[in-house]
Formats: C-alpha cells, sequence, structure tokens
C-alpha cells in the first residue's frame, strides 16, 4: 500500500468510527437526560471547537507537517469516544464533543492537503476525489456497523468501535513518508523560509470568496442533520436501523461514482459539477421537509448522495486550487472554518425551527443552499473573467 492509500485508510477509519456513533448520539444524550435543545448545544460544541482549531491547526500543518497533525487527531478522537464511556452527565457530552471538533479540526484539512501536495499534475482531482471515495466507504459501513452493534450490544458499543479504531489509526500515520518537520521545511524555503505577506496575494480571493460562502450553507446543513435527522426519522416511525441505513445509502453513491467525478474533475474542472451539486442538494433538502414517509427519506437520501458525489471532491480540488502550496494547510483551515461557523448556527437554530414544524427547518436549510450556490456561480464566472483579462494583459505585455 502506497503512501495516499495509507491516507485514504486511515480517513476510511476515522469516517466509519465517527458515523458509527454519529446517527444514535442524539437518541444516547436522551437517554440521559438531553432534551432537544441541549442536542442541539451538544451538536454546537463540536462545531465551535472545530472552528477555533481550524485556523491553526491549518497553520501548524504547514509549519510542522501534515502527519503530526493527522495523528492528533485520530488519537484525539479515540480518546474523547472513551470518555462517552466513562461520562455521562449531559454537560460532559458537551466538553467531549468539543474535544472531538479539535481532533477533526487536525485531522480532516491536513490528510486533504497531504494528498493534494503528493498528487501528480493532471491527477489531483482523481487522488481527491478517492479520498473522498475513502471516507464515503468509512461513513458506508460505520451507520451500519454501529446500528448493529446498538442491536447486539447496547448504545456504548459503538463508542468502544470508534475509540478502538482511530487509535489504530493514530499508530499507523507513523507508516507515512514526507509530511513531516523537513517536508514543511522545504516548502517554507520556496519563499526564503518565511511566509512573506505577498505570498498572500497568489491566493484567488474572488472564488475563494465565493467557497466560503457555499461552505456556510453547507455547513449549515450539516448542523441541521446532526442535531433533527436522527429526531426527525424516529419521529416518522424510523428505527435505529433506518437511521443508520439513511447514512449508508447517502454515502453510497460517492463510493460508486469516484472515478468518474475525479475524472470530471481533472478534465473541464471542478466550477460545474460544484455549482449543479449545490444547486441539486437545495432541491433535494427541500423534498425532505415535504414528506412524512421513512421510506422517501431513504430514496431521497440516495439522490442527494449523488449530487454530493461530485459536489464534494469538486469542493475540495477548488479549495486546493485557490492557494499556493505554501498556504495550502491555512487556507484549507480558514475555509473549512466557514463550513464549521455554518455548523454551529444550523445546530443551535434548526431544533427551534423544527419545534414550530419540520418543514421549516428543511425550507431554511434549503433556501441557503440554494442562494449560495447562485453566489458560488457568480463568484467563478467573475474570477475568470478577471484571469481572461490579466492573460490578455500579459499577453500585450
Amino acid at each position: 500500500m502506497g503512501p495516499e492509500g495509507l491516507v485514504w485508510w486511515l480517513a476510511l477509519v476515522q469516517a466509519a468510527g465517527m458515523t458509527a456513533v454519529l446517527p444514535i448520539l442524539p437518541l444516547y444524550a436522551e437517554k440521559h437526560g438531553a432534551d432537544l435543545a441541549f442536542i442541539g448545544l451538544m451538536v454546537g460544541a463540536f462545531m465551535a471547537a472545530n472552528l477555533v482549531g481550524l485556523p491553526p491547526a491549518g497553520w501548524l500543518s504547514d509549519r510542522m507537517g501534515r502527519r503530526r497533525l493527522m495523528a492528533v487527531g485520530l488519537i484525539g478522537f479515540a480518546l474523547a469516544s472513551f470518555g462517552f464511556l466513562i461520562f455521562t452527565d449531559p454537560w460532559s457530552f458537551v466538553v467531549l464533543r468539543a474535544c472531538e471538533g479539535l481532533a477533526a479540526a487536525c485531522f480532516t484539512p491536513a490528510a486533504l492537503a497531504y494528498v493534494a501536495d503528493r498528487a501528480p499534475e493532471g491527477l489531483r482531482g482523481q487522488r481527491i476525489a478517492q479520498l473522498t471515495m475513502a471516507q464515503n466507504v468509512g461513513m458506508l459501513m460505520g451507520p451500519v456497523f454501529g446500528g448493529a452493534l446498538v442491536m447486539a450490544f447496547d448504545y456504548s458499543a459503538p463508542f468502544w468501535a470508534l475509540a478502538l479504531l482511530c487509535a489504530l489509526g493514530g499508530l499507523l500515520v507513523a507508516k507515512l513518508p514526507g509530511a513531516g518537520r523537513a517536508d514543511a521545511q522545504e516548502r517554507r524555503a520556496k519563499t526564503g523560509g518565511r511566509d512573506p505577506v505577498g505570498i498572500w496575494k497568489e491566493v484567488r480571493w474572488v472564488p475563494f470568496g465565493g467557497l466560503a460562502l457555499r461552505l456556510l450553507a453547507n455547513g449549515f446543513a450539516i448542523g441541521m442533520y446532526e442535531a433533527i435527522w436522527a429526531i426527525y426519522f424516529r419521529d416518522l416511525g424510523g428505527t435505529t436501523w433506518h437511521i443508520a441505513l439513511s447514512w449508508t445509502l447517502f454515502a453510497l453513491p460517492s463510493i460508486v461514482l469516484a472515478g468518474i467525478a475525479g475524472r470530471m474533475i481533472d478534465r473541464s474542472g471542478p466550477a460545474r459539477p460544484l455549482v449543479l451539486g449545490a444547486l441539486f442538494s437545495s432541491v433535494i433538502v427541500l423534498g425532505y421537509g415535504m414528506t412524512g414517509r421513512v421510506e422517501v427519506l431513504l430514496l431521497l437520501g440516495i439522490i442527494e448522495g449523488i449530487g454530493f458525489a461530485f459536489a464534494f471532491p469538486a469542493q475540495s480540488a477548488m479549495m486546493v486550487q485557490a492557494a499556493p502550496e505554501v498556504l495550502r494547510g491555512r487556507v484549507i483551515g480558514i475555509v473549512t472554518a466557514m463550513s464549521t461557523i455554518g455548523a454551529l448556527v444550523g445546530a443551535l437554530v434548526t431544533p427551534i425551527l423544527y419545534k414550530i414544524h419540520p418543514f421549516w427547518a428543511f425550507t431554511t436549510t434549503a433556501s441557503l443552499l440554494f442562494v449560495t450556490a447562485l453566489l458560488l456561480a457568480a463568484s467563478l464566472r467573475w474570477d475568470r473573467s478577471l484571469r481572461s483579462v490579466a492573460n490578455l494583459a500579459a499577453a500585450k505585455g
């Protein structure tokens, strides 16, 4: 197994362990005395800590290397998951979810930057799509695995699974070549050993802004799913198995379509699949709030997963393209932080909207996704015009 393959496997392990817990986490908290508003606070704690951790984690991955940050993230997930088995007061859940938010801030951007750093030109989209596929294989395995563990044992079993899987992954990070301090020093040498202010001028700020808005809305949707998705299924008569299956069916298209999505991104660029996927998601999310049947929710989840299979790797490729290599970790951290802000707001707001009526929680989310998809499309068109003008000026000069 090559280094990229090992990173894909680590991403799979992290996603499988995390999603084994995610579908049952609101029910686990509810079992220990948390109400719906408190569950929103618990989800929000993850998002707030993730938001605080992302910018410094991106900076550290550029300065000290990707590998160390991946190891810290995986071991952090393992310890926090084990904490859910020891501390069962609802307020301790808030602290533990905050710890997991910091762990995610360390692992995910560093893994993406590592794959982007090592990808040959012309194959970056495929490498990123393969990383996305690995994460979605984990998402496919995790909920079913977690649901089966709950049915076979009890609610504590998925937390054991997350702790063991992530601890193993943290140990395996040591097998990755490069991406350590020497690798980071080599990147800094390209700018004379420092990061001058001038290098930030190379960031493509127009698509950066469009991406930030897109991730803000996408994060709002993530916060909604984490806070109310399991509750919505239960209120419609769904079982724990249905909840786990919904996550699995959503992830399945990304596994099947990863190769097609990666080749499309490398051939024609990430802009079109990113915008079309964002618009597609807004329509499907609106549909969630207009149905009262579990079977329809599962079907819509598969359809949304098709759009996600193209939009998510395109979004990651666009983040990578927006910055020079020496700033890649920081730019990924900053843009991803916008998703965390959205998720924090979504986790706190959508339970309130849900109490009024589920329709309003889903309609608000769909509207944000639709508007920001249009703004993203406008920013990409503007960026293309600016680059055309710059190229024309350079040719005349």
